[in-house]
């Protein structure tokens, strides 16, 4: 019976052959085996540092992309449902899905807009009644008197003219932004667009170019990373809803109804963005009950914004996200750090939909399928086996008239010679009433 010391020993033997430099063999197996391991996860590593680096360059296509890939995930079935049950095509039907989701969206900033500034006189008139009193609390408490208030309001005034230049730069870059913003936002619509209608021929040919033997692995590894990816946006949406309608219900309660639809919009879409969304969109929620109704109410207003964040971030979203994307909560809250570390916010909005993505597709390459009802798709992995079809060769218009051309002068060629055997077969045939000559 072999025991484990005997198969160490055999083991370290085999690695000491006859061939290998003393100064070598002497160095322990243990040794030699993390001194291989250790530039191989260098080399890795560099890679991995490089491919990261290059992205961070380009961040203006990938971050639009990315962000096209993730709305592509989520309508990605209501395609698929306008494809089967109705009379349209697949372009058709994404450039139905496309356009409603652009009136969606169109239509809840309109609708939070026009109720903000229905509001804004009342806002405004609140706002400078609350400043003025909380000057006149300034005064009260700490002796201010008008002279000192005056003093301080001329050296903000000198300040602002000293650091002129860097407002202007600072506008300059503002209206810069602004403008990769709406680049952006026209890339991410071009690829959505074309992700849904030919996302799935755009993949069979990137599959296409791996070797045959990794093509059917791969393709089934990316399906199961797609469902993850599609159950992690289905996640967010519900968690953002929910954080959303939390706090309106709490500015509903506290007599500030008026603005809850905006809020909710607001709270829904910085949901989205890990860390800094949820204490933006709270700010913003506090300092519009600070401002309509008192520090009393704003204090009550902090509370429920506390309540529902902590519900969220402590209970929603490492559960419901752990549980969508099979990741543990621990494993959230270290990529989000991560990725924020990385690449700021950009790279805490991308974190988990990528470990997501990554995390189902390990899973399958090392045999533990995380979706096995999804089964093997038996048509695409016989398209991506099949031995390429001889490709027929394209004739260009200047090649057809000249194969026309030929071909009419083979067909004259031919008349001509037809009509020269007529002419001698009539020539030599006899004449009516005439003898044939002899030796004819």
């Amino acid at each position: 019976m072999t025991t484990p010391r005997r198969r160490f020993a055999d083991a370290e033997s085999a690695d000491e052959s006859p061939s290998t430099p003393r100064e070598v063999a002497e160095i322990p197996i243990g040794i030699r085996r993390l001194g291989a391991w250790s530039w191989r996860l260098i080399v890795i590593t560099a890679a991995a540092a490089l491919i990261i680096w290059g992205i961070l360059k380009i961040t203006a296509i990938v971050i639009p992309v990315l962000i096209a890939i993730l709305v592509a995930s989520l309508l990605s079935p209501l395609v698929g449902l306008l494809t089967r049950h109705t009379f349209l095509g697949r372009a058709a039907a994404s450039g139905v899905a496309l356009v409603a989701l652009i009136i969606v969206v169109i239509g809840m900033f309109t609708l939070a807009s026009r109720q903000l500034f229905a509001q804004a006189g009342d806002i405004y008139a609140k706002a400078l009644t609350g400043v003025q009193t909380l000057i006149d609390w300034a005064n009260t408490t700490f002796n201010l008197d008008d002279s000192m208030i005056n003093k301080a309001t001329d050296e903000i005034l000198a300040k602002l003219q000293e650091n002129t230049d860097s407002l202007i730069s600072g506008a300059f870059s503002t209206v810069s932004t602004v403008g990769n913003v709406v680049t952006g936002i026209v890339i991410a619509l071009f690829t959505l667009f074309f992700l849904l209608s030919g996302g799935s021929t755009i993949w069979r040919w990137v599959v296409g170019l791996l070797p045959p033997a990794a093509r059917v692995p791969t393709h089934e590894a990316f399906r199961r990373g797609w469902k993850a990816l599609s159950a992690y946006m289905r996640t967010q949406i519900m968690v953002a809803a929910v954080d959303a309608t939390g706090i309106s219900i709490g500015m509903i309660a506290l007599g500030v109804g008026s603005y809850a639809v905006p809020i909710w919009l607001l709270v829904f879409l910085f949901s989205f963005v890990p860390l800094v969304g949820a204490i933006l969109s709270g700010a913003i929620a506090i300092l519009i009950v600070l401002v309509l109704k008192g520090w009393v109410f704003a204090i009550i207003m902090l509370a429920v914004v506390i309540a529902v964040q902590q519900i969220e971030g402590n209970v929603l979203q490492p559960f419901l996200m752990g549980k969508a994307v099979e990741l543990h909560p621990l494993a959230v809250f270290l990529g989000v750090a991560s990725g924020a570390m990385i690449a700021g916010i950009a790279g805490a909005l991308f974190a988990i939909p990528v470990i997501a993505f990554v995390n189902a597709t390990l899973l399958y390459m090392t045999g533990r399928d995380p979706s096995p009802d999804l089964g093997l798709d038996e048509t695409v992995d016989a398209q991506l086996t099949a031995p390429p079809k001889p490709k027929k060769h394209e004739e260009s218009p200047r090649e057809a008239k000249r194969r026309a051309k030929a071909e009419s002068s083979k067909a004259q060629a031919a008349a001509l010679r037809e009509e020269s055997a007529e002419e001698v077969a009539s020539s030599a045939a006899p004449k009516h009433g005439e003898e044939p000559r002899a030796g004819e």
